[in-house]
Order: C-alpha cells, then sequence, then structure tokens
C-alpha cells in the first residue's frame, strides 16, 4: 500500500508543469487527487494519466484566485472523492519586475496570483481538516528567499506565503494540521521556456554553473517526493519549515 492510501489530496495548478509531476506522485502514493486548474483540455489530460494509472481524480476548472471557485471545487471534491486530508497550493502568478518597476497591477496580480489563492484554499480545507487533521503543502520560491532582484512582486507575494504557512502552522497545529513551505527548482512551462528560449548556451552555462547538482529539476522524480512525504502521517510532527528542493541552488540554506 502506497503511503496515502485511502486519502484524498487537493491541488492546484494540476494541468502542467510540476502540477503534473506532483498528480501523478500523489496518485502513485495511493490518494485520490482533485485536479484544479483554469483549463479543462491541461487538467483532462492529467486526469487521463491518473485514471491510466487506476488512480481516482476529479477535474475542477476554476481560478484559484476567485475565492467562490475554490469553495466550489473543494466542495465537490469532498463530495465524490471524501475528506480532503492534504491541500497542494502549486498555483501561482510569476511578473518579473525589478522594485523600481512594480506598479499597482502588477503587485495586485502577484498578490492574488500567489497569496489570495494560497488563503482561499486553506481557508476552504479547513473546517474538513480542524475535525479530521491533515497537511498543507504551499508552494514559495528560492527567488524570494533569495531576493533575485528581477522578481520584486513575485518575490514579495512568496515571501508572504511564508508568513502564511507559519502563522497557520502555529494556529492549526492544535487540531494535528501540519503547514509547510516548498521551494523548488524544477520546470514550469514558464521555466522552459526562459531557459530554452529565452537565454544563450553561454547562458545556460552559467545558470546550471550555480546549481550544485548542475541540473533542473525534474517535477515528479526531484519535488514530488517531498510533496508526498509531507502529505503523509510519516510527517505528522514536522511543521511551520521551508524546504529548499533545489539541488542546492540555495547554498546559504544548506
Amino acid at each position: 500500500m502506497g503511503e496515502l492510501e485511502g486519502k484524498v489530496a487537493f491541488l492546484t495548478g494540476a494541468g502542467s508543469g510540476v502540477g503534473v509531476g506532483i498528480a501523478l506522485a500523489l496518485a502513485k502514493a495511493g490518494a485520490g487527487v482533485g485536479l484544479m486548474g483554469r483549463t479543462r483540455e491541461t487538467l483532462e489530460a492529467t486526469h487521463a494519466k491518473l485514471q491510466a494509472l487506476g488512480a481516482k481524480s476529479l477535474v475542477c476548472v476554476g481560478d484559484a484566485t476567485v475565492r467562490d471557485d475554490v469553495n466550489r471545487a473543494v466542495a465537490d471534491v469532498e463530495k465524490q472523492l471524501g475528506p480532503i486530508w492534504a491541500l497542494v497550493t502549486n498555483a501561482y502568478s510569476a511578473f518579473r519586475s525589478p522594485v523600481e518597476d512594480i506598479t499597482d497591477e502588477i503587485l495586485d496580480m502577484s498578490l492574488r496570483g500567489c497569496i489570495h489563492n494560497t488563503l482561499y484554499c486553506m481557508q476552504a480545507v479547513f473546517p474538513t481538516m480542524k475535525e479530521r487533521g491533515g497537511r498543507i503543502i504551499n508552494f514559495g520560491s528560492g527567488g524570494s528567499t533569495q531576493g533575485l532582484p528581477d522578481l520584486g512582486a513575485y518575490n514579495i507575494a512568496k515571501e508572504g506565503i511564508r508568513g502564511l504557512t507559519k502563522t497557520a502552522a502555529m494556529g492549526w497545529g492544535q487540531y494535528g494540521i501540519t503547514v509547510n513551505n516548498v521551494c523548488p527548482l524544477a520546470f514550469s512551462d514558464s521555466y522552459r521556456f526562459w531557459f530554452e528560449e529565452m537565454i544563450d548556451d553561454e547562458g545556460r552555462r552559467k545558470h546550471l554553473e550555480n546549481i550544485p547538482m548542475r541540473r533542473v529539476g525534474d517535477p515528479e522524480k526531484d519535488i514530488a517526493p517531498i510533496v508526498v512525504f509531507l502529505a503523509s502521517e510519516a510527517s505528522g510532527y514536522v511543521t511551520s519549515r521551508t524546504f529548499h528542493v533545489d539541488g542546492g541552488n540555495c547554498y546559504y540554506d544548506r
């Protein structure tokens, strides 16, 4: 039996990039998975991969930055798959801008695309988890913990998620709920486009030289295993932590 046999997980950003790898790993660990995202076609593709594994999953088309969409999706998953045990808030929005160029629009979109959607999901699953316990795995960014200068608004939002994670961990631990933060380095669609199309061979070489493992992580093989661990019973005494899963890229935190 898998670590998550009989459990139900709710995953945002499930239609592409890192989300697909996480969905596969959760399913292989035995979980039923609620798949939330904005594009039905990509969610259906993930759903088909999980069905091929014999796993239960449910497509939930909606915008995680809209509270009503989140509430509806969580309710549908709990009705059709069962009580949600693990929440994985993988969805985000990223806008490149140095601090001096952050506009109100960029800041609002960054906050809504990272903090608002994470908060909405956490609040939506809280009633069930308060009664049964549960696992919340939020997604931060090594770019924000390092303070990469061209990611100003994104870094503000991702560090906000880390503060939210710590605050909820302190308040919700009494209910058997753990809340942790993962900062991954793996190919999302936007990261792959930047790496393959926007920089040259020398830029790629320099980028990889900054990673001690000399490679960009694989979503399923490198990032998803710690998500599965943090979603499992085995992590029941681990909370309020930030995990850099990045091949040593955030060297200051080794």
